[in-house]
């Protein structure tokens, strides 16, 4: 529906639109796993890799029980036009087991693991090349060191074997800041559009960050993440739902607190500082600036979304609106910031921890010290102009040291992530301003005009 109102706004021919809508390889594996007490289970696996444009494909590993081949392929194109929404060289891919992972033993989801990448890797669905799985729903560090193990092995003469999957742990290849990194892109986002007061004006709203009032669908990495970030720049987080118990509090929720309660009793019952509220589609309707639906799909829908009271709707999750919630809102006034755009700084770590792999270095390594050396000289340089001795500087600046040793690995991605999700907030803002249309339009357009440059108009690469 959004490919096609976008696709009217384009000169993209009809032919290459089609051939983009397709996705372009599909795998169906069925896994044998021995279990722990020696029976054998089977398991349906999949893997799609929507578009070839760009290389390698680009996508997560899901473990849950609604995974099937329609999902694969429907969340496979929206990681193509994701990656290319926000200018990644990937094409889209994604690929998941049906299975409950919380049903399984530590053991057998490393033999199950294995076994899909082992398929995968015989069918040419994963490698550095190719095919980049990453983490997803029921997924995590773990999955993706097992899978780029299993790689190496049955490749060991593959000097860039370690780059065939992302989001692994840091000692076997990983970069920091993965885990914040949707959320803390999805923060970075929203600020930009909060700076500029075209866009606060039309939700009449001051600008900026500072004193907003929030409420966010899902406390995972992307809900937290968002919200630690938020909270850190003067936001105030009044509710959070979850499955298991939402929790209200007018004068604000410190989410660090509610969250290291949330580790400690696997749940948001019980905690003493906020209202619970045992149905959390009452928390969605109460007073705010801004949700954040950072959980599952169509949890805003034409259902609920008539009755919400905040100005701005920020996407943390894949397809959390339907396109009837979406009209509800907007005839509200309410101002929609698409999931294409919103929710793109997962996969913009996972490209850097990629060429981190690639290039066998870490970020910001060979300049580090050179850089510390230059900032301090500066630093030192304005101090002596000033008549400031360097035991004085030390005890004003707090920010002395750190900005003497240069910067750090984590630095570096922040900035990058902060860098690539501003540029196309403007993007997608200045699309939406030149042909009139509502912002996820307008992700839309910059995604299909990027896949058809990248392939001289449908000619190479689809």
């Amino acid at each position: 529906m959004y490919f096609d109102k976008a696709a009217k706004h384009t000169d993209i021919k009809p032919e290459v639109l089609e051939l983009i809508k397709t996705c372009d390889t599909v795998l169906r594996v069925t896994l044998p796993l021995k279990l722990d007490d020696g029976s054998i289970k089977y398991y349906k696996a999949y893997r799609a890799q929507h578009s070839h444009h760009r290389l390698p494909c680009k996508g997560g590993t899901r473990y849950a029980l609604d995974v099937d081949l329609n999902e694969v392929e429907a969340l496979s194109f929206l990681m193509t036009l994701k990656c290319a929404c926000v200018n990644l060289p990937f094409g889209g891919g994604k690929g998941g087991i049906t299975v409950d992972p919380k049903t399984l033993s530590l053991g057998e989801r490393e033999r199950l693991t294995r076994r899909y990448a082992l398929e995968l890797s015989k069918k040419g669905f994963l490698s550095p090349a190719a095919d980049v799985p990453g983490p997803d729903l029921g997924t995590g560090e773990l999955e993706m060191a097992w899978m780029m193990d299993t790689y190496k092995s049955l490749n060991p003469t593959n000097l860039n074997a370690v780059a065939c999957t992302t989001g692994k742990p840091l000692e076997m290849g990983g970069i920091p800041g993965r885990a914040e990194s949707t959320g803390l892109g999805l923060y970075y986002a929203l600020r930009e559009f909060l700076r500029d007061k075209k866009y606060t004006d039309k939700v009449e709203l001051p600008t900026g960050i500072n004193g907003k009032k929030v409420i966010v669908q899902g406390f995972g990495n992307v809900g937290y993440w968002a919200c630690h970030f938020l909270q850190k720049d003067g936001a105030k987080v009044l509710g959070v739902i979850e499955p298991s118990g939402s929790v209200f509090n007018e004068n604000g929720i410190d989410v660090d607190d509610l969250k290291a309660f949330m580790i400690q009793h696997k749940t948001l019952k019980g905690y003493p500082k906020a209202e619970l509220v045992e149905n959390g589609q009452e928390v969605f309707t109460r007073k705010t600036d801004i949700i954040i639906p950072a959980a599952v799909e169509r949890s805003v829908h034409g259902g609920n979304a008539p009755n919400f009271q905040c100005k701005i709707l920020a996407e943390g999750a894949n397809g959390p609106t339907t396109p009837l919630g979406e009209e509800a809102l907007e005839k509200k006034g309410v101002l929609v910031l698409p999931d294409l755009l919103m929710n793109a700084g997962g996969v913009t770590v996972s490209f850097f921890e990629y060429v981190k792999n690639l290039g066998h270095i870490k970020p910001g390594l060979l300049t580090k010290r050179w850089q510390g050396k230059r900032n301090r000289s500066i630093i030192e340089a304005i101090a002596t102009l000033k008549g400031i001795s360097q035991v004085e500087l030390e005890a004003k600046s707090a920010d002395w040291k750190k900005l003497a040793e240069g910067a750090s690995e984590l630095d570096l991605v922040y900035s990058g992530l902060e860098q690539i999700m501003s540029e196309a907030v403007q993007e997608t803002k200045e699309t939406s301003e030149r042909l009139g249309v509502n912002l996820r339009i307008a992700a839309y357009v910059n995604s299909l005009q990027r896949i058809d440059d990248a392939t001289l108009k449908g000619t190479i690469g689809l």
